[in-house]
């Protein structure tokens, strides 16, 4: 078996970890593999949550 991409687990780490944060759902994230599940909390934890702009 080869060796996951460590690109590619990075890539789904970070959209996977965008999509919890829009969605306000961290738990969903229990159904990756472990390592692209851990990736993908901290990217969730480092983004802001977007406010509306105001103009």
């Amino acid at each position: 078996m080869a060796e996951p991409d460590e690109q590619r687990l990075f890539t789904e780490a970070c959209l996977h970890g965008l999509r919890a944060k829009l969605c306000d759902d961290p738990g969903s994230l229990d159904r990756f593999p472990p390592e692209v599940a851990a990736m993908a909390r901290r990217v969730a934890e480092c983004l802001e949550v977007p406010e509306p702009a105001t103009a």
